[in-house]
């Protein structure tokens, strides 16, 4: 990962079993478009499934003062390539991973 603005970042993982697509690969490649210093982080990336182009998606990260710190918004507009589920999936997969920032800045 390259944090900075026009920074790239690319990610290659394989599906644990239990998932719904066990066994296959999944590559993410993205660039940070906008970095703001405590405000907003905004890239923009494709998802490939076993080298095929599945989705490509604007993600924003916004970072607003709340009574407790901090809240975490996160916004993902994507597009989803002959993927009926996509939406749904990357849905369970940003909800995933948001619990376990949050379980992991709890303690």
């Amino acid at each position: 990962m390259d944090f900075r603005l026009g920074g790239a970042e690319r990610l290659r993982y394989r599906m644990s079993e239990g998932t719904p697509i066990a066994g296959m690969y999944i590559t993410n490649e993205g660039r940070f478009q906008d970095i703001a210093p405590n405000r907003r982080i905004v890239t923009a990336s494709t998802m490939d499934l076993n080298e095929k182009r599945i989705s490509a998606s604007l993600i924003t990260f916004e970072f607003l003062p709340s009574e407790k710190g901090t809240d975490l918004v996160c916004t993902h507009q994507g597009t989803y390539i002959d993927w009926a589920d996509g939406s749904k999936i990357i849905e369970a997969g940003w909800r995933g991973l948001l619990d376990s920032l949050g379980a992991e800045l709890a303690r």
